[in-house]
């Protein structure tokens, strides 16, 4: 096995721009691959089906669940700095098998939410042209709208990532602002901020809270984005791990304001029945007129998202590509600005292609958003649970046993393989807490499983065709700590 301080040689032609990117800029990347304001469009209503007056208690703990991830997530970016986050990181504790189902998931992960942002981006667009006056129903700017929600972010992605970094900050930023003053102003309205009948959680149930918590896990999927940085971030030892664990935890925050905010000013029997919850709360508190700008923020949201999807998602499938996992071509890097180009189209095509032929063919925009977000879950999911599992495990070859990894590490696998199982065996195994699947979403699971299928079958491809490859896989980043490189390259010599 090759060390940690395996790096690009100069004329690879695989060179990222090297330590241009501030902590803001980092954090902006998980923050945005969050989209924390279109999180809030509706996610909490569907959490207060399950929940009720405790669905801010489902969000605390979706904080704690996911805060364990990135726990173990940050134990691998403060020692190792590479575009390939999770499947380097994963691949130097379980073997290239492993880190390669881990990187697979992910590439699930940013192109179908990519996929849910570009839905998204048109159907907040659109509600937005509406309510300046434009006929509901265009088909011309539906169109426009979901090639500018698709192909913008890519030509911002390959122009420089500095820029990129600096637009996703700015949108989710201004967004989330927005939707903090219509909180404020729902706590003026009711003359205080203590809501006794959710602080008592008055009417929830425990498997409702639980099944709250599943749901709202999908708020949270993303964060760990800022790890593909890592050769691009100019303190990559301090800035990945800190904006890993701060998207989790700020973000979490403002999750427990806004779900807190919009049961309060609506009030229980209210909030079931909103169909837009934010706008329309803008006008039970006296601001009607804030709704324009909600949308405005939600659909810079979704194109923040997008953006953040490409980023990462493209670095992720320039990493296969360096490692011989994927065609050389995904290797390619631009001579000016080092985006890697080809690997960017490469997510942006199918991101923009997949729902316009869905929607083509007479798909309905929203039910398609929610099938693709629920898709991309799961092979987030996927790798949250081998990430967790494998930080314990590396810390050991580094002669790190350290307690507080194990524990976390199980946890965090263990409490993956529940969501998991919370969105798939009830379908098979009825029982009276947890719902099953309905239409579309049945099959999710299933397409999941092929996904993870073709990726292992092309793996296991590549190692008996080209077992070279699969040796040095994992390899490419820099080392944050040369002491922790050192011990691993005598771990692995070893071996």
């Amino acid at each position: 096995m090759a060390t940690a301080q395996t790096d690009l040689a100069v004329d690879s032609g695989i060179t990222l721009q090297k330590r241009v990117l501030s902590f803001p800029e980092v954090l902006a990347q998980s923050v945005a691959n969050m989209a924390p304001s279109a999180a809030m469009a509706l996610l909490p209503l569907f959490v207060f089906f399950s929940a009720g007056n405790g669905a801010w208690l489902s969000f605390g703990i979706s904080i704690v669940v996911l805060l364990v991830v990135a726990y173990c997530a940050a134990q691998f970016a403060t020692r190792i700095n590479s575009a390939g986050s999770f499947y380097v990181w994963v691949t130097r504790a379980l073997g290239p098998g492993a880190g390669s189902a881990a990187g697979w998931g992910l590439v699930l992960g940013y192109l179908f939410t990519g996929i849910a942002c570009v839905l998204g981006f048109e159907i907040y667009g659109d509600n937005l042209l509406v309510g300046f006056g434009l006929s509901p129903g265009n088909h011309v700017v539906r169109g426009l709208l979901y090639v500018v929600g698709g192909l913008a972010p890519a030509i911002m992605a390959v122009s420089d990532i500095k820029i990129s970094q600096r637009v996703a900050f700015i949108l989710e930023s201004v967004s989330v602002t927005i939707i903090l003053i219509l909180c404020v102003a729902v706590y003026v309205h009711n003359g205080g901020v203590v809501d006794t009948h959710q602080l008592s959680l008055k009417g929830a149930k425990t498997g409702g809270i639980v099944v709250g918590m599943v749901l709202a896990i999908f708020a949270f999927v993303g964060f760990e984005s800022a790890g593909a940085l890592g050769q691009e971030a100019k303190d990559p030892a301090r800035s990945v791990p800190r904006a890993i664990i701060w998207s989790c935890g700020i973000i979490g925050l403002f999750y427990l304001i806004v779900v807190y905010a919009q049961i309060y000013g609506f009030g229980a029997a209210g909030f079931g029945k909103a169909t837009a919850p934010l706008p329309q709360l803008a006008s039970v508190v006296g601001l009607g007129e804030l709704g324009h700008f909600i949308a405005i923020g939600i659909t810079c949201s979704m194109f923040a998202c997008a953006l953040a999807c490409l980023t990462a998602g493209s670095r992720m499938l320039l990493s296969f590509g360096h490692d011989g996992l994927l065609p050389k071509m995904f290797q390619h890097t631009s001579k000016r600005t080092k985006a890697p180009g080809v690997a960017i189209w490469a997510v942006a095509i199918p991101m923009t292609v997949i729902p316009v032929a869905y929607i083509a063919a007479g798909s309905a925009d929203a039910s398609l958003s929610s099938v693709a977000g629920t898709l991309a879950t799961y092979g987030f999911m996927l790798a949250y649970a081998l990430v967790a599992l494998a930080a314990p495990i590396y810390l050991l070859k580094l002669n790190e046993n350290k307690m507080m990894a194990w524990v976390l590490g199980i946890l965090g696998a263990v409490t993956m393989a529940f969501v998991f199982y919370v969105n798939w065996i009830p379908t098979a195994i009825p029982n009276d807490v947890f719902p099953p699947l309905v239409g579309s979403f049945k099959a999710l699971p299933y397409v999941f499983i092929v996904w993870t299928a073709v990726g292992l079958a092309w793996y296991f491809i590549i190692r008996f065709t080209k077992p070279e490859v699969v040796r040095a896989a994992g390899t490419w980043g820099d080392a944050s700590d040369p002491n922790a490189a050192a011990e691993e390259a005598a771990a692995a010599h070893g071996a």
